[in-house]
């Protein structure tokens, strides 16, 4: 079916429900196919059953016009099909009648979506549908996102089917907190404040080394407390009623509570989720209308041997002990994990994920992990996972920040995608004439990781990572000088080989694999440019700023 010939419209669209969010997916299918093609598409006026033909029909669930579909769309599916000269775009609602319209413009237009601010948009003088097409797709994972600063951006969330940061997106506006939720995690203290309660109530927080202290947690078998929490909790529920999912969870150390009660139930159930979870399933049966989350992680991410949990709490399942360097699946350094989700899969009909993709003690540093992400999200789905928080930089970006957002995202929706294949267009469309060499930047980098053996932390440091090593680092090095060469006459493709750069350059000061001090100070040189150049902000999560780590290293003999 001709949509565009030589830049002339074949078709118009037209769609049989006003609405304002259909009318904007009308708006997007013409803006980008008039980008590809210039040719605008006109939107009809109206529709009828008796003038289909040649048409782009939008519909959402139920259908006025379609054909027939069997399979049932789940909540966000689509689908895109053409039948006796007509097109179709038909959605579960109108929020996945955006997604299946983003969707047909990278299927059938050949748009790629890189980052917030930069599309691939291909230029052609036709386009066209293949007769008789018939593609169903809906996300396998249900709640889906992406954690880094760019996929904030409401717009580049719709443009990837994510759902988790941000709601219909209609005033695009970045909409604060994550979608759905009234506390995220960590809100022991938002609870029972030890400002508020500490003082007479001591007895509220956690008995560490036998003194109970206002730094830890909350000792989760105290009732009193648990009676406060309830009343705190119901104050900030009224405030902001339309959250369905509302965490009850430790905060963000090991402090926990060793008194008597908290001990005896965390023996039984053979993890410290024990002793959470009798005040999780107490707020529960507080607000049955509500889904109360609670964190297994850290100290309490053992799996319990027994425990009893209300249908309506839910496990947000922390990983963040793994090792990186190999898919968790087949990783004896992740066994451990591994049982646990097995156990927790039978407590649990769904299980929400909470992933790590970066080196958090140094934000920018190389962390190779690019060919554990496919592996580790077919893993996870099959093991029940159906809600999934990828956590990358809250920082600004980081390394290889747009490739690792980009295929995050895809693999959220599907996570059978050819990774390598999604990975080498991305690079491909983004880098340019530059792109053959970052391309072997990364799999160079990836092959030392493996001949290492060595595991990959999210706390690890440059200095003692083999893949880093100073007989390597020229070969690193060699391949980013071919890469600035390739594209030294574009600014704008300079700046991102040299952006992905700054993560090596990183490494080099930090591990101090420098030759001699004015080769130090080149590379100091260097990061401060480009550090300022794209706006960077911190090399370490919360604290840690450019400035701070360059006066450190400067100062570094």
């Amino acid at each position: 079916m001709k949509l565009v010939e030589r830049h002339s419209p074949s078709c118009e669209i037209a769609f049989p429900k006003k609405t304002e969010s259909i009318n904007r997916a009308a708006e997007i299918l013409q803006k980008y196919i008039f980008d590809v093609t210039d040719c605008m598409i006109p939107i009809a006026a109206s529709v009828c059953d008796k003038c289909l033909k040649n048409k782009i029909i939008l519909d959402v669930f139920p259908f006025d016009f379609s054909p027939q579909i069997n399979e049932d769309l789940g909540n966000e599916g689509f689908v895109i099909a053409e039948k006796n000269g007509t097109a179709f775009i038909l959605a579960a609602c109108e929020n996945s009648l955006i997604f299946g319209c983003y969707e047909f413009l990278e299927k059938y237009a050949g748009c790629m979506w890189l980052t917030s601010t930069e599309d691939y948009i291909p230029h052609r003088c036709s386009l066209e549908i293949p007769d008789g097409t018939f593609d169903i797709s809906k996300p396998a994972i249900d709640y889906r996102e992406v954690f880094y600063r760019d996929a904030w951006d409401p717009v580049f969330a719709e443009k990837h089917k994510l759902n988790g940061q941000f709601s219909h997106m209609k005033n695009r506006k970045i909409l604060e907190g994550h979608k759905n939720w009234g506390f995220w995690c960590h809100s022991f203290f938002n609870l029972i404040p030890p400002a508020e309660y500490y003082t007479e109530h001591p007895e509220y927080f956690s008995l560490v080394d036998g003194e109970r202290i206002n730094d830890g947690q909350l000792c989760c078998t105290n009732d009193e407390m648990i009676k406060n929490a309830i009343k705190n909790l119901k104050r900030f529920i009224d405030e902001k009623p339309e959250a369905k999912y509302w965490s009850v969870s430790q905060n963000d150390n090991a402090r926990f509570c060793t008194c008597e009660k908290c001990r005896k139930l965390d023996e039984e159930a053979g993890s410290h989720i024990g002793s959470i979870m009798y005040f999780v399933n107490k707020v529960a049966d507080a607000f049955p209308d509500k889904i109360i989350s609670t964190l297994s992680y850290w100290y309490s991410r053992t799996a319990p041997k027994k425990i009893e949990m209300r249908k309506n709490v839910h496990i947000m399942l922390c990983n963040i002990e793994c090792d990186r360097s190999k898919p968790i699946e087949k990783n004896p350094q992740c066994e451990s994990f591994v049982k646990d989700l097995a156990v927790w899969h039978n407590y649990c009909g769904n299980i929400f994920l909470w992933d790590y993709d970066i080196q958090f003690s140094n934000l920018i540093s190389p962390f190779p992990n690019f060919r554990i992400l496919g592996p580790n999200m077919r893993f996870f789905y099959e093991n029940n996972v159906r809600s999934i928080f990828n956590q990358g930089n809250r920082e600004k970006n980081g390394d290889f920040w747009a490739l690792r957002s980009y295929l995050l995202a895809k693999l959220s929706w599907d996570p059978y995608i050819d990774t390598e294949k999604v990975k080498h267009d991305f690079i491909y469309a983004y880098y340019g004439a530059a792109a053959p060499y970052i391309e072997k930047y990364l799999d160079t980098m990836a092959d030392e990781l493996e001949k290492t053996g060595e595991p990959l932390s999210i706390f690890g440091q440059p200095q003692d990572e083999k893949f880093l090593s100073k007989e390597i680092i020229p070969t690193y090095l060699d391949l980013f000088s071919s890469a600035e060469n390739a594209v030294k006459d574009d600014k704008k493709l300079l700046l991102r080989v040299e952006e992905d750069k700054l993560g090596l350059v990183y490494a080099i000061l930090k591990a101090k694999l420098y030759n001699s001090e004015d080769e130090k100070a080149s590379y100091i040189s260097f990061f401060r440019r480009v550090a300022t150049e794209i706006g960077l902000e911190k090399v370490e999560e919360w604290t840690q700023t450019v400035d701070i780590f360059l006066d450190m290293i400067s100062k570094t003999e």
